[in-house]
């Protein structure tokens, strides 16, 4: 177990970590997809419902 610690630890150090300003690109980019990901479920599910009910009335 110490072992795999150990050899975590030297693999941690060879990790290049991004900076401030791509870590806050990156952030604003996923947060973006994800805004407009929900806004087109959201879309496609009343859509998707309108066509539904649509149809149910007419078949009633």
């Amino acid at each position: 177990m110490i072992k795999f610690f150990s050899e975590s630890l030297r693999e941690l150090r060879h990790v290049v970590w991004p900076t401030y300003t791509e870590t806050r690109k990156y952030f604003l980019i996923v947060l973006t997809v994800l805004v407009l990901f929900g806004v087109y479920l959201f879309v496609a599910s009343s859509l998707f419902s309108e066509i539904i009910f649509s149809v149910k009335d007419i078949v009633s």
